[in-house]
Parts: structure tokens; sequence; C-alpha cells
């Protein structure tokens, strides 16, 4: 490191530029993988080159009723299960380096372009740090939360162009080397609580798979 330095050191002006920019412009290209990597492939956020914006509430707060109108769906995988509503339908997909995604959205269009998003990585390929990192970069509000029993942080935000708002929330955590994150982004001016309840209903009833 010292020799780096001190090479470094030795650099005309010109050359120090360069060699900065050229640092600065694979950090972009690292951070813009990651973003990739770690976000839902259905939001809108291409629509939204406005400012990340901090929610004025705090996630996850209680809800009185964790049941779903209606007859509940299950979804099973190697790693987990869940509950959703069967007003909704899901789409299994695959995330490169060995990582599921699982998307739910309303069976009928609705007005706010509500997903939410399981996803799961192998933690040697993409750990909980680098997919917080997206959410920490866009300053999104950071709690703490458990899920099945694990601890789990959640992070919640909104980017904002000044005529609408995409919002999102997203639970992050590891277990048995994996990383596991339940995002809900939809589209809207105003926190809608139907949307941010059904994610906290979906977390409430995760389960990991038995063996796993």
């Amino acid at each position: 490191m010292d020799n780096l330095l001190v090479s470094f050191s030795e650099k005309g002006t010109r050359e120090k530029v360069v060699i900065t920019v050229l640092g600065s412009i694979i950090f972009l290209i690292i951070l813009a993988i990651l973003y990739f990597l770690t976000t839902p492939s259905q939001n809108n956020k291409q629509s939204f080159p406005g400012e990340a914006v901090q929610p004025s509430s705090m996630p996850l707060q209680p809800i009185e009723k964790t049941s779903f109108t209606g007859k509940p769906l299950t979804y099973k995988n190697s790693y987990y299960s869940i509950s959703y509503p069967d007003s909704y339908s899901h789409e299994e997909g695959q995330i490169p380096g060995g990582g599921t995604s699982l998307i739910l959205k309303p069976q009928t269009q609705d007005s706010l372009n509500t997903v939410i998003e399981i996803q799961t990585y192998d933690a040697l390929v993409a750990s909980q740090s680098a997919v917080e990192n997206v959410f920490s970069a866009l300053g999104y509000q950071r709690n703490q939360t458990t899920v099945f029993n694990i601890p789990a942080v959640v992070y919640k935000g909104l980017i904002s162009n000044g005529e609408a708002s995409l919002r999102e929330t997203a639970v992050i955590f590891t277990y048995q080397n994996r990383v596991y994150k339940l995002q809900l982004t939809y589209v809207s001016n105003n926190e809608n609580s139907d949307a941010e309840q059904l994610l906290q209903k979906i977390v409430l009833g995760f389960k990991t798979s038995p063996g796993y």
C-alpha cells in the first residue's frame, strides 16, 4: 500500500487526474452492477429520475389484522414458504449467480403498479451489506425487525420527480448462508396503508423451509 501511495504521488498532475477519474468511473460501474442485481426487474425507477426522500412514518408498524381477505394462497420452494392473497398472481425467476426471484402482483392492473418481489442470493455472491448499500446510497430510512425469529433490517424511502413518487420498502436478512430480500414497490404520492400492510402480512407469514 505504501509503495502504491509513493507511486501515485510521483505521477504528474495530468496522470493523477486521469487515474482519479478512472477510479471514480470504476466505482460507479460497480455500484450500478450491484443496483441491477438487487433491484426488482419490474419497478419503474427509470421513470423517476428525481431525488430520493425519506418517509415521515416508521416502517412495519403493528397491524391489527394479519390474515388476508379471501382465501390465501401458499407458495413454497427449497428455501422458504409464504402466504399471499388470492387476488395476486406469482411469477418465478432466476437471478445471475444462483439467486431466485418471486414476483407477486395483482391479477388485475391497479393504479399503484404494486409489485412485491422476494429475492434470495448466495451470500458468497451478494452479501447482505452489498444489498443494503443500494438503499443506503439512496438515503433510505433504516430500522430493525425480525422475520421468522431471524434478525432483519428494513429500508424505506421514496424517489420523487415532483409529479409522482416511487415508494419502496425492503426487508433484508441473512439465514444459512443465503441473503433474503422482500421488497414492496408502488407508485403513489401518499403512503398506501393497504400496500404496506400487505408486505407486512407476507413478512409475518414467512417461514424458512425445513432442513434448510
